[in-house]
């Protein structure tokens, strides 16, 4: 998937206020920030990035700096920040995520050792965004409906699918 394709999917899977407050009114003192947490803007200026750089392409070019899906956060532009092994390109939870220069996985890194990869991710930049699509359609099941332990099974294999089997660990 895309920076087009993955920001297209997110505005258009994203609850709207009223979404919210009839279908999960307990959450009214949170509905703002649920709401700013999905968040994406188009940047007035555009930067040239290779096709295969989703993740990159994304960062430079729409503002993603509040969007936050499950424990993924994105750097804004300014924060990408690389070494000679890695791109850093955002956070889960406490340990940054990065693009392999070597192999273009996906991987959480140590943030003390920003060498030591601590997981592999995704295979790719672009089924990395695809899977978080997916994450935040699990998130939002979670939330307005119910879930069964099947569909939710469901879930996890379909994301393991799309970030490249086994190998890779982005939904626990």
């Amino acid at each position: 998937m895309n920076a087009i394709n993955f920001v297209k999917a997110i505005t258009e899977i994203t609850p709207s206020r009223k979404d919210y407050e009839e279908k999960a009114p307990d959450l009214d003192n949170f509905i703002d920030i649920l709401i700013n947490n999905h968040k994406i803007g188009k940047k007035d200026v555009h930067t040239n990035v290779p096709e295969k750089d989703a993740i990159l392409d994304l960062i430079y070019n729409y503002d993603v700096s509040s969007l936050e899906i499950q424990i993924f956060k994105f750097n804004k532009a300014d924060d990408v920040t690389e070494n000679d092994k890695f791109i850093f390109v955002g956070w889960a939870e406490a340990f940054p995520f990065a693009i392999a220069k070597e192999t273009g996985e996906i991987v959480e890194v140590d943030w003390g050792d920003p060498d030591y990869v601590v997981n592999y991710l995704a295979k790719d930049q672009e089924v990395f965004l695809e899977a978080l699509v997916e994450l935040e359609k699990l998130d939002q099941k979670r939330l307005f409906d119910s879930i069964t332990d099947e569909e939710e099974n469901e879930f996890a294999k379909k994301i393991q699918s799309i970030i490249g089997g086994e190998k890779y660990q982005l939904y626990q």
